[in-house]
């Protein structure tokens, strides 16, 4: 496989001024470039990704970890990320989850070996507290609101306009609401925290 070296040495020109061709830097003379440009064309040279991008310290590569992509809200989020990604020419690499907690193990220990310049968790089965202590390896972001811990985060504050509906309806004399939900009462932190909401918003008003 050719190497940045074989350019250089039938080039005649140093292995440094040859990657600032190949990398397309400043402070080389528009001859010299043309000459390495000549041999980088003859040898069909192709610059390694992965080595460019370690060289450069940036993967330009978000993972976001969705537990699935049937529910509206998950997919309107993606598209709103990616929307965001495109226009910092950024990469998005779509990672499920099913909220197994080896999958985003695994997605966290790809983001400690630099798989990804950044990880957000669209949803998780990982506690908040776990995946702040990746946040050494590259930058983390979940979409709900992470409380007391020191996550960053990126959520829409919606308790607001639920606890108005719930009272809307309340005062409607309705008796049943339900929720629904990607994941079981037992194992879905918002889901409690929703049901508590409801239970105190049509509890009977103290007489």
């Amino acid at each position: 496989m050719t190497t940045i070296r074989d350019i250089a040495r039938l080039s005649g020109y140093s292995v440094s001024t040859v990657s600032r061709v190949i990398n397309q830097r400043n402070y080389v003379s528009p001859a010299t470039r043309m000459a390495i440009q000549k041999v980088v064309d003859q040898l069909d040279y192709a610059l390694h990704a992965v080595a460019r991008d370690l060289s450069r310290g940036r993967t330009f590569n978000v993972g976001v970890v969705l537990p699935h992509s049937d529910h509206p809200y998950f997919t309107q989020l993606v598209h709103g990320i990616m929307r965001a990604a495109f226009k910092a020419n950024y990469r998005v690499v779509l990672l499920p989850s099913k909220y197994e907690v080896n999958l985003e193990r695994g997605y966290l220990a790809d983001l400690r070996q630099h798989a990804y310049d950044a990880l957000i968790f669209t949803s998780h089965g990982l506690p908040l507290t776990e995946l702040n202590d990746y946040r050494r390896y590259g930058t983390i972001v979940v979409c709900e609101n992470p409380h007391d811990c020191p996550i960053p985060a990126a959520y829409a504050a919606r308790q607001t306009t639920y606890v108005e509906t719930f009272e809307l309806q309340k005062r409607r004399g309705d008796k049943r609401v339900a929720i629904l939900a990607s994941r079981s009462l037992a194992k879905s932190a918002t889901h409690k925290r929703w049901s508590r909401l409801i239970s105190k918003s049509l509890a009977p008003s103290p007489r």
